[in-house]
């Protein structure tokens, strides 16, 4: 008897490649800047055609682009570069010499984040490779189809009857909802809210057309889900929306090991301090154990000056003048005001785009680091900050370690230096 056969169904092209594949093929450095922790991730190993690093360390440092850009477009080059860390779209077509000393035309765009704080994407291309890919792009996607494409759960409301028109996967998944069609009007998915509130929501989007924070919502078995909202109107394919993207309220994370028992050894060690220099050895000497630290550094801020003082003690920083001055813009207690972070870690400083990184701590080996303010009066008074030389010797996350003795040591700091009440 004769048996059948069947061939195999032919394999789409891009069936089983991973994101990192699929961002690898694209014809240009795609990046990602986190400004809250001055850090920025290469999101592709895409090359330049003849360009070495060199583009890439530009982009972590400005200072590198005079020995790239061609002169008559540095100028543009370098306010590009500011435009980027001050988080504003940026759209620049320059010339940037190769390995081989001849001058190529680059093109450079980035945008801030939508839907999120401090996030900034952007990409360096060749032009020809660009312009390409542009014009392949064909015509413009459906924008219920564009919303399955991201990871957020997001929502498209109907502003004139508050229906739930299209919901991704994402969001269908966090409330329980197997279609739109089953999603209640928006009016009881904030039912909690109550309508005085939801009124008021609806009045800041109509007048400041965005609105942020944190509600219960409904979801299909009637629990109450915390989540973070942010809303905003948007005006596509001859409807007006709502654009409503929902992120569940996590769990607190994991608490950062504290002083504890370390904590009256390093008290006592304070009392005998002569100087900032030994109050920091004795604040090292008694770090938490899981720290593990080889250098500290307290750094006076005077945001006023545009400056801060900064001493070090321990291997990285041997041979470094005490109370040395650099820009207060830039450093790690801009940041920490900024995005009123109450600690920050940085767990590979060669990722940083933040200036006090590339001339203080890696010139000197830090690759990681902790740090964690103290605030007197209101302002932003010290910045104590543990440093290692091996990268991610800190976990992120958590809370602060070292409040109460940031404290013991602000109190003997006054003492010395004659400031005591």
């Amino acid at each position: 008897m004769p048996t059948s056969s069947h061939s195999a169904t032919p394999r789409p092209p891009f069936m089983g490649l991973t994101l990192a594949d699929a961002l690898n093929m694209a014809p240009a450095m795609l990046w990602h800047i986190d400004s809250a922790y001055g850090e920025i991730t290469f999101c592709n190993e895409h090359r330049l055609t003849g360009q070495s690093d060199a583009l890439r360390l530009m982009l972590k440092d400005p200072r590198h682009a005079a020995s790239i850009a061609h002169p008559e477009d540095l100028d543009a080059c370098t306010t590009a570069l500011r435009s980027i860390r001050a988080l504003h779209p940026v759209s620049l077509l320059f010339r940037a010499r190769d390995d081989d000393g001849e001058w190529r035309w680059l093109v450079m765009l980035g945008h801030p984040v939508p839907e999120t704080a401090g996030n900034y994407v952007g990409l360096l291309a060749c032009c020809d490779g660009l312009a390409t890919t542009l014009l392949g792009r064909g015509g413009e996607v459906p924008l219920a189809q564009s919303i399955e494409l991201l990871d957020t759960p997001v929502l498209l409301v109907e502003f004139a009857n508050r229906k739930v028109a299209a919901a991704n996967s994402a969001a269908r998944n966090l409330l329980g909802y197997a279609t739109p069609d089953e999603f209640p009007p928006l009016d009881m998915l904030l039912g909690s809210a109550g309508t005085p509130y939801r009124n008021s929501i609806f009045e800041q989007l109509i007048f400041k057309a965005s609105w942020r924070g944190t509600l219960p919502l409904q979801d299909a078995q009637g629990r109450a889900l915390a989540c973070s909202l942010h809303l905003r109107p948007l005006a596509r394919e001859g409807h007006n929306y709502l654009w409503m993207s929902i992120a569940p309220v996590a769990s607190a994370p994991a608490p950062f090991t504290r002083f504890d028992s370390g904590m009256a050894a390093a008290a006592e060690a304070l009392q005998l301090a002569i100087d900032t220099r030994s109050a920091l050895e004795a604040m090292l000497t008694h770090q938490p154990e899981a720290m593990q630290a080889e250098g500290l550094m307290l750094s006076r801020i005077y945001p006023e000056e545009d400056r801060v003082e900064v001493t070090g003690v321990g291997t990285p920083f041997a041979g470094m003048e005490d109370k040395a001055s650099y820009p207060y813009v830039g450093s790690i207690a801009e940041n920490l005001v900024q995005y009123g972070l109450g600690h920050l870690v940085v767990e590979e400083t060669t990722r940083s785009i933040r200036p006090i990184d590339w001339v203080l701590f890696i010139p000197r080996n830090v690759h990681s680091y902790y740090a964690e303010p103290w605030f007197e009066n209101g302002k932003l008074r010290y910045v104590l900050i543990y440093c290692s030389t091996a990268p991610a010797a800190f976990p992120p996350g958590g809370v602060p370690a070292c409040r109460d003795m940031l404290a013991r040591l602000a109190d003997t700091l006054k003492c010395l230096e004659g400031n005591a009440p």
